[in-house]
């Protein structure tokens, strides 16, 4: 999930093969949840299987450094169609947003960060 500067909610649904997408069906829950709704599939996936009411974003992978397959490209290929959200849907979205960027960033460690808030509160 994704906030944009405006505040649109855009969801991506990553798809890492045919079987994973025949599987998976409950992206269609994530439809009243978002404004936009993306797949994100590598360049091997057959892309004639995915809804057109969906966008379509193309990751073009390739080695990374210990072997592994990594993303080293992508490109949105099909725009995804807007469905805003009801009002109230996106407040209560935002704050839950803001809400659980806020304890993340509370859990991360940094030093910089922390020196300033002490220096800004005049505690050592």
């Amino acid at each position: 999930m994704a906030l944009t500067p405006k505040g649109h909610f855009i969801c991506i649904e990553i798809k890492s093969g045919l079987p994973d997408f025949r599987a998976d069906q409950k992206w269609q829950e994530y439809l009243p949840w978002c404004d936009q709704m993306y797949f994100a599939v590598n360049q091997d996936f057959p892309q004639a299987v995915l809804p057109d009411t969906t966008g379509l974003i193309l990751a073009a992978t390739g080695q990374g450094a210990e072997g592994t397959a990594t993303c080293i490209d992508c490109a949105i290929l099909r725009s995804s169609p807007n469905a805003p959200l009801p009002p109230a849907r996106r407040r209560q979205l935002t704050l839950q947003f803001a809400m659980q960027a806020a304890e993340r960033l509370g859990r991360m460690e940094m030093p910089q960060v922390e020196h300033a808030v002490k220096t800004a509160l005049r505690v050592e």
